[in-house]
């Protein structure tokens, strides 16, 4: 199928030229990045429904918007605000990042990156989130929480004939 067009089950862009592939239950899926990959492979419940269960959330058009400040150990020079802004930019289900001072905002859809991968970035980016036990457990019990919704998105329940939404 070289040069067919090919959709990332995870954000919907294009993937026909990517050689980022996995099988599930005896499909193939490419994806448009390591993002998505491991996104999927983490949760393919997500993405990709089944006969005895129906669509899956992602199928279905669903969005689990998060809105979050992420709080700096210091405030970053000029040069520094706008190459992390610019790598957040480039991750796959960030709707919006806003830097000011040494706090980002960021929007997101739970469904295509978590809170935790973001952080994940700005580490890597830039190197520190503001350090505490009261920060450490905030940020903490957030990733939990999100885990958690994941989780029970992921869930698939077989599908009730008497109920249409079911």
């Amino acid at each position: 199928m070289v040069g067919s067009v090919r959709t990332c089950p995870v954000c919907e862009m294009s993937a026909s030229d990517s050689s980022l592939q996995t099988q599930y239950r005896g499909n193939s899926y490419w994806f448009c990045s390591t993002q998505c990959e491991k996104r999927f492979e983490s949760r393919p419940h997500l993405y990709v429904g089944d006969p005895w269960h129906g669509q899956s959330v992602k199928q279905k058009g669903e969005e689990v918007v998060k809105s979050h400040r992420i709080n700096l150990n210091i405030v970053p020079s000029p040069l520094i605000s706008d190459l992390l802004v610019r790598e957040l930019e480039k991750l796959m289900g960030l709707k919006s990042v806003r830097l000011q001072g040494q706090t980002i905002e960021v929007t997101y859809d739970l469904i295509q990156i978590s809170l935790a991968e973001i952080e994940k970035v700005i580490e890597t980016a830039y190197g520190g989130l503001k350090s505490g036990i009261v920060e450490s457990l905030r940020r903490g019990l957030i990733h939990n929480s999100e885990e958690c919704e994941l989780d029970n998105l992921g869930h698939l329940t077989a599908k009730n004939p008497w109920n249409p939404r079911g």
